[in-house]
């Protein structure tokens, strides 16, 4: 029997960081893997103004640069309060995804700014034990 750690693979996309303006992660190959999850962990968030908004998307691609990336339908989260965590499942990464996943950020309101980190967490590898 393994443990988990043995069975997943962890790879950054959005790295932990203070974000004050939209971003867009690294590029993951998750090339030997079914599944994957994108989990969403923030830390202190800017509300003062009002109307900030943080909403998160995973997008794919064909192209290991991300040059042709778009995005997943159904594929979304949206973060309303300090310290939440939230998650996005992707199945059929064999079958019904592009080989390439990113995570993407989008904020608005005058005054936005978030402690956040949003790895994927890809899983049921073909090659278990995972390194």
């Amino acid at each position: 029997m393994h443990s988990l750690a043995q069975e997943i693979k962890v790879s950054a996309s959005l790295l932990a960081a203070v974000y004050t303006a939209s971003a867009n992660g690294s590029v993951v190959d998750t090339l030997g893997f079914d599944t994957a999850s994108v989990v969403i962990s923030t830390g202190a968030i800017d509300l003062v103004g009002g109307d900030e908004t943080y909403s998160f998307k995973v997008q794919e691609g064909a192209l290991a640069d991300g040059s042709d990336m778009a995005d997943v339908s159904g594929a979304t989260a949206t973060v309303t309060a300090a310290n939440q965590q939230k998650k996005i499942a992707l199945n059929g990464l064999t079958t019904a995804r592009k080989r390439y996943l990113r995570v993407v950020m989008t904020q608005a309101g005058a005054t936005s700014s978030l402690a956040v980190a949003a790895p994927i967490v890809l899983a049921r590898g073909y090659n278990s034990p995972q390194a």
